[in-house]
């Protein structure tokens, strides 16, 4: 009972991150500049629609309330997404590195969910493979256009994890669900692995030894 309840927990969290994702790229979408940019937003914010709804059900079948289930999870979430900044390079780079923690946590979510779940999550990371690459060689693009856009990448790459950290102050006792339902030391991997592994991605070195593929999400150098 505990197991499933914890598995609630992380179903709305993810459930509501999808979400989240959708406005983002509908917004995208509406201030994109070409209308290429425009059709490829709107196709990423309909594939993460899919993927909330997608949830939302798997909540519904574990004889979960939705709402209720992603409530716990807002003010992390708004405040996190709430961020705006006039820096085009760290603007990039809070959406790239959100983004994927939310891939990492679904490539440790198909350890620990019943197989109903995982091949749901399954059909999310196949698109979620398309958004990642896209989104790599946006910001490589940004980068290596902007004056020392590598070093202000490390520096906003810093300061997003300092925000995430902050926006989830208050959100810590809803978060400890991911820890109950177990694989932690994969959970813990995933999440600073992806971290490193998106970085060196960007051109961003770290001396940590990082592999290049978690699951099948893997970055091109």
């Amino acid at each position: 009972m505990a197991e499933n309840a914890a598995l609630i927990q992380v179903l709305g969290a993810i459930a509501y991150g999808e979400l989240k994702a959708y406005d983002g790229a509908k917004a995208e979408a509406e201030g994109a500049p070409t209308e290429e940019e425009r059709r490829w937003h709107r196709q990423v914010a309909a594939e993460e629609l899919r993927h909330h709804k997608g949830f939302v059900k798997r909540l519904e079948a574990l004889g979960a309330d939705p709402e209720r289930a992603m409530a716990p999870y807002h003010t992390a979430l708004d405040e996190y997404h709430a961020r705006v900044s006039d820096d085009p390079v760290e603007e990039a780079m809070f959406g790239y590195l959100g983004e994927g923690i939310a891939d990492d946590l679904l490539q440790w979510l198909q350890k620990v969910a019943a197989p109903a779940t995982v091949a749901f999550v399954d059909t999310v990371i196949a698109d979620e493979v398309g958004h990642e690459a896209a989104a790599t060689k946006q910001l490589r693009d940004l980068l290596e256009h902007t004056p020392n856009g590598r070093i202000r990448a490390a520096k906003a790459a810093r300061t997003m994890h300092a925000h995430m950290l902050w926006s989830g102050r208050s959100g810590a006792a809803p978060l400890m669900a991911f820890l109950r339902l177990g694989h932690t030391p994969d959970l813990v991997r995933a999440i600073v692995g992806g971290q490193a592994r998106r970085l060196r991605a960007i051109g961003i070195r770290l001396w940590l030894p990082v592999p290049d593929r978690i699951g099948p999400l893997k970055i091109a150098s």
